[in-house]
């Protein structure tokens, strides 16, 4: 009896957990954003409405919101992406692949800013400054993040197009990655929301 009673109970918690998150596994603020993030999940519509605080993502540290699911292998992450939030110009959202949720951790985003600029970023080691790569895209409504081996290729384009590469990058990121979704209202003081919807995630 008590061993049904405790399945029944690890049973409804990961019923709750997905169906708060998703494909997702958990959610975090990476680094220490003054404003606390959050996700919300609408399963009929397949949307996730992600709201997060941090200063940055980018050069040798980042702050932000990162809803995630850890993942080995080869990877391609896929969503339309809409910043429903007003702000800076700067103020991101996107698709990232990460090594871990320390603040000055490898990894690679492919991100669109408020005022539409569109990159890849990535860091190479712990610490070392990003590199980001723009685009000439500006504000596409549909973003891909591929991984095959050690390139990472990001892709973004409109939800009815085809989607056009942005750029690769060499980045021996190692296994288990987290893959996810992250915002970031380039404002510690400030907090940006996102909607991505139609996500993928595909080993």
């Amino acid at each position: 009896m008590l061993r049904t009673t405790l399945f029944m109970l690890s049973l409804a918690g990961f019923l709750f957990a997905e169906d708060k998150l998703g494909i997702f596994e958990g959610a975090s603020d990476v680094g220490n954003p003054s404003q606390r993030g959050s996700v919300a999940f609408d399963a009929a519509k397949k949307e996730y409405r992600v709201t997060g605080g941090g200063a940055n993502i980018f050069e040798k540290k980042d702050d932000f919101y990162f809803v995630w699911r850890k993942i080995s292998g080869d990877v391609t992450i896929t969503a339309d992406l809409k910043i429903e939030s007003e702000g800076v110009g700067r103020r991101k959202a996107g698709l990232m692949l990460r090594k871990s949720l320390e603040t000055a951790a490898v990894y690679a985003d492919v991100v669109v800013h408020g005022d539409g600029l569109t990159a890849l970023q990535y860091r190479e080691k712990a610490g070392d400054m990003t590199i980001g790569k723009p685009s000439a895209l500006k504000a596409p409504t549909r973003i891909r993040l591929e991984r095959r081996g050690d390139t990472i290729t990001a892709w973004a384009g409109n939800a009815d197009g085809t989607l056009q590469q942005l750029g690769s990058a060499k980045l021996n990121i190692g296994d288990p990655v987290y893959v996810g979704l992250a915002v970031c209202p380039h404002n510690d003081k400030a907090s940006l929301t996102a909607a991505f919807s139609g996500v993928t995630i595909q080993p």
